[in-house]
């Protein structure tokens, strides 16, 4: 499929859309030919925020979905969660990033599973401006291994549009590269809590909202699974609560504070209102 004639072709033309506003529906289109997806779209993580560059397909419920991620609940993706580490540009598949338990989390149960996504590739590359990432998401089924294997063959060309496409949009916005350093990627989890728990705790919390089993959290704190234990049970007793659900629900209610600053823990304006009210 990737080796015919008309293939090339197409990709020649997505190369002289790089800058326009034509480029991601003629990259939607072009690899529309090479596998199968529902939809597609494109965010800018610059590290601060996300941003919706480009959407092909969103259904309205699908929409009210990506409403809601954008308001927050992207610090809950385990995709912000992998670019914060500074992933390099390449083609990703989702399930290979996710968590061992990403499909038991609340946020997977509360949200992804309604929209019905079962399976994703997502094409990153690492700009100044932080990370664009063109995702193209299978509702219902999965990408086949030849399906697989095709966009491993044309990754390499695909990332070079992408790059291409970004750096004349930059020049047509008057944008330096390199003016502005990228910004460190801001984190719910970096305040949340922190006025209650220890770092530690912070940290499994992380971890037990993102996915990990505590096999997968022990390793990757490099601690006991007993040790694990005893922190979820401190970490329970210390925020009045008695199961996943509720720590779940206390990030959400967190999520949607908007008057804090940065090194402020979510948790204190939960427990005392008043603490973000004008003084």
């Amino acid at each position: 499929m990737t080796s015919s004639h008309s293939w090339y072709q197409q990709l020649v033309d997505l190369l002289k859309t790089a800058g326009s506003a034509e480029f991601f529906p003629a990259l939607t289109q072009c690899l529309h030919t090479v596998v199968n997806f529902d939809c597609s779209g494109v965010m800018l993580y610059d590290g601060k925020q996300v941003t919706l560059l480009y959407q092909g397909g969103f259904s309205s419920h699908y929409q009210k979905y990506i409403d809601l991620y954008l308001s927050g609940l992207y610090h809950l993706d385990p995709h912000y969660s992998f670019l914060s580490k500074g992933a390099a540009s390449g083609l990703y598949r989702f399930k290979d990033i996710a968590p061992d338990c990403y499909h038991d989390t609340e946020y997977y149960q509360a949200f992804i599973k309604p929209v019905g996504i079962t399976d994703e590739y997502d094409f990153i590359i690492d700009t100044d401006d932080g990370h664009i990432d063109f995702f193209m998401n299978a509702l219902g089924g999965s990408f086949t291994p030849q399906e697989s294997a095709a966009l491993a063959d044309i990754a390499p060309m695909i990332i070079y549009a992408l790059q291409q496409h970004w750096c004349k949009h930059r020049a047509d916005a008057g944008l330096q590269a390199g003016a502005q350093a990228k910004q460190s990627y801001q984190n719910i989890f970096d305040a949340f809590g922190s006025s209650i728990l220890t770092k530690r705790e912070q940290e499994v919390i992380q971890c037990i909202l993102h996915g990990h089993s505590s096999k997968s959290l022990a390793a990757k704190l490099n601690i006991s699974p007993s040790t694990v234990k005893i922190h979820r049970k401190n970490i329970y007793q210390k925020l009045d609560i008695n199961s996943q659900s509720e720590l779940f629900s206390l990030c959400i209610q967190s999520l949607s504070i908007k008057e804090l600053y940065k090194s402020e823990d979510p948790l204190s304006a939960l427990i005392d209102p008043s603490s973000t009210e004008p003084q």
